[in-house]
């Protein structure tokens, strides 16, 4: 969805060595790690072989890429494929489930609710009833975001009104928009990149977890096993509610194994692993992913679906830009599988 600079997947000891290294040559960081990104040099990579010109903009954030002297532009990762509603649409969850339950095309509901500022703009009678109202009908068990946020950050479940009052009030002083959902224990999730209609790659993530020895803390478990490390678990505990951060200090028994997030992100410590397309074909997921896409208008982005403990696949969102700087840094083949989707939509984009 949408992007700032922050996104690039840099880790904190390489950030802080080459920020010293750039403040002694009087360098801009943040120009220097927008252009570490994988997917620039991939970009670049396949551009150049069509005979293009790639210029970078923006302190690296923005790409400019010209051939036969038409330019088009890749921003942040949001590639110049989609129509501008369609990106503008995925970037609002409330806006995304809105299109998609109008098209028949399953998915996680989201609300709309505006700050009360918004009101000299968008006529509403206020906040609180509405979202009350959702939060009853939702069995008192929602989550709570930025309607136009990324990476699970400040996304917080609420199940008491004072969590949702305070999850509110916080995030107001951040944005003017939320998106309030039903809570999903979601068992699995699976992001489709998609082409033009064409999934090119499908992937699985899956949560962090320790397994208990029955005398040592959850914290203790994850610096002993390698759960996480260094930025995905700042992420992790950044984003955690107190009583999940409670949960860290307690002892799960011996071989009981402990998810350590309901968030599937993999910015917050989530591995992922690349589905077998042929036998997901089967799945009715796949068709899901397609209907998605097809109702959105979406030529170059991912779509994120959810299956629960009743095996109900659902959408969850719907990105119209594709960041693959974690697989391509952490599976064996992750960057053979970015070079093949970047060259692709840099391909559809040039041609």
């Amino acid at each position: 969805m949408a992007y700032s600079h922050g996104e690039s997947k840099l880790t904190s000891s390489t950030q802080s060595k080459h920020s010293s290294a750039l403040k002694v040559a009087g360098a801009n960081p943040s120009r220097e790690f927008n252009a570490e990104r994988v997917m620039v040099r991939l970009v670049r990579e396949a551009a150049e072989a069509m005979g293009a010109r790639v210029e970078s903009l923006g302190e690296g954030w923005i790409l400019r890429v010209t051939k036969d002297g038409t330019p088009r532009h890749v921003h942040g990762y949001s590639f110049d494929l989609n129509p501008a509603a369609t990106h503008q649409i995925c970037c609002d969850k409330a806006a995304t489930a809105e299109v998609l339950r109008a098209s028949g095309v399953a998915c996680v509901e989201h609300r709309l609710v505006l700050h009360p500022e918004m009101a000299r703009y968008v006529p509403h009678s206020g906040t609180w009833s509405a979202l009350l109202a959702a939060f009853d009908a939702w069995g008192r068990d929602v989550v709570v975001k930025e309607n136009e946020g990324t990476g699970g950050r400040g996304v917080v479940r609420c199940q008491r009104v004072i969590e949702l009052e305070r999850a509110v009030y916080g995030a107001f002083g951040r944005t003017m928009s939320l998106a309030v959902c039903p809570f999903v224990d979601v068992r699995h999730e699976y992001r489709f990149v998609m082409l033009q209609g064409a999934c090119l790659l499908a992937y699985e993530k899956i949560r962090a977890s320790v397994v208990g020895d029955g005398s040592r803390s959850v914290m203790e478990l994850i610096s002993a096993q390698h759960a996480l490390e260094g930025r995905a678990l700042a992420a992790l505990l950044e984003n955690l509610a107190e009583d999940e951060r409670r949960a860290l200090t307690s002892v799960p028994g011996a071989g009981e194994k402990r998810l350590l997030n309901w968030r599937h992100n993999l910015g917050q410590g989530a591995s992922a692993i690349v589905l077998d397309m042929d036998a997901l074909r089967k799945d009715p997921a796949w068709d899901l992913a397609h209907q998605a896409a097809a109702a959105l208008g979406l030529q170059f982005g991912s779509v994120d679906v959810i299956i629960d403990d009743a095996g109900t696949r659902r959408v969850l969102e719907v990105n119209s830009g594709v960041m693959m700087e974690f697989l391509a840094r952490t599976l064996a083949n992750g960057e053979v599988l970015a070079r093949e989707v970047y060259g692709r939509a840099v391909r559809a984009m040039l041609e």
